[in-house]
């Protein structure tokens, strides 16, 4: 959530640090904490097991012991058994330094099983490939790419205009330099590239285009990207301001941004984060016939009417709720490829050391 220059004051603001700066209120406030890890886990210096569904599996790791291993580390990638079964549901931590504020993600459609994740840190010039099991595959480095706070990471269609160093490639990858936390940016930037393979060494060429919001800075973290290459930018409003959602669309190429409309996400069933954070939307993500839509506390899935819907109208479509992994701080989301289950990725959270995913299937 932010840059690095803003996430002290956002983490403070949420969680355990919330104690320290409101003072009067901490009975209330650690009430509210307890309440929460009762529910979804807690977002402490130091993760504990999460709790999931009954049924389903962790493969969340504890502290390494002689008899808990460690999360694994860069470059490793085990094969499991072959006789093992998929669980249902997994929480899988991320080696420290892979991805710890990992605020984007997107699924390989070359590489069943892997994923590419973005982290939100100023200067950002990669993406990072995993696998399902949290091991680093490697590293993309964007050609150009200097991102002053890259919150979202969508994959989706070229559209009409051929995709740089490699103009037959269908799908692409859209790096979304859009985070400002303080609105303060002129304008913001689009990286999109041709969708690499996972263990790509060489550096990859990218377009930059750049918009312009027309009232101005605006804050965001979601993106999605239409079947002609069009974009679609959810704007994320400060917390306490009551103010909706704005939806802008944005022309292949760059140039100034369109409103479209406003909206605002379900409220949580269950507010826990969102009580700090207010209920804003952290990712969107497109699958055929449906989006998915990722707040701090839930996930909702929109169901499109008809094939052709129009993304804009999501807001107004049938919708309900997900499973939700017990993850710190949930900021991005993609659909798995083949069409069954998802994939939500989470920074590190208030002290935390390393990133985590969590992975849902059928």
């Amino acid at each position: 959530m932010g840059g690095r220059d803003s996430h002290p004051g956002e983490r403070d603001s949420q969680g355990v640090g919330a104690v320290v700066r409101i003072g009067a209120r901490t009975l209330v406030i650690g009430a509210l904490i307890c309440v929460g890890v009762l529910l979804v886990g807690c977002t402490s210096a130091t993760p504990g097991p999460m709790p999931v569904p009954a049924g389903s599996a962790t493969t969340e790791a504890a502290p390494a012991t002689a008899s808990s291993p460690a999360p694994p580390p860069t470059g490793s990638r085990p094969a499991p058994p072959s006789t093992a079964l998929p669980p249902s549901e997994q929480v899988v931590p991320l080696a420290a330094g892979t991805s710890d504020e990992a605020s984007g993600i997107a699924a390989s459609t070359k590489t069943r099983g892997d994923y590419f994740l973005v982290d939100d840190g100023t200067g950002t010039d990669n993406i990072v490939a995993v696998g399902s099991d949290g091991a680093v595959i490697g590293r993309v480095t964007i050609d150009g790419m200097a991102a002053d706070n890259a919150e979202a990471l969508a994959a989706g269609s070229c559209g009409t205009s051929p995709a740089p160093g490699d103009p037959t490639a269908r799908t692409c990858l859209y790096i979304g330099d859009i985070g400002d936390n303080k609105a303060r940016r002129h304008d913001i930037a689009i990286f999109r590239i041709a969708e690499p393979d996972v263990d790509s060494a060489a550096p990859v060429p990218a377009d930059e285009w750049r918009y312009t919001y027309p009232q101005g800075a605006q804050n965001a973290e979601s993106l999605m990207v239409e079947p002609d290459g069009s974009l679609i930018i959810v704007t994320k409003p400060d917390p306490g301001s009551g103010l909706p959602h704005r939806m802008y669309r944005g022309e292949p190429g760059g140039g100034e941004l369109s409103l479209v409309r406003e909206f605002r996400p379900p409220a949580a069933q269950i507010p826990l984060r969102t009580l700090f954070t207010g209920n804003v939307v952290t990712d969107l993500a497109v699958a055929p016939g449906r989006v998915l839509l990722l707040t701090y506390d839930e996930l909702q899935e929109y169901s499109a009417p008809d094939p052709g819907a129009d993304l804009t109208g999501f807001p107004d479509w049938p919708h309900h709720r997900l499973p939700m992994p017990a993850l710190p701080q949930a900021e991005g989301v993609t659909p798995a490829v083949d069409g069954c289950g998802y994939v939500v990725a989470s920074e590190a959270g208030p002290g935390g050391s390393h990133g985590w995913l969590g992975l849902v299937g059928c």
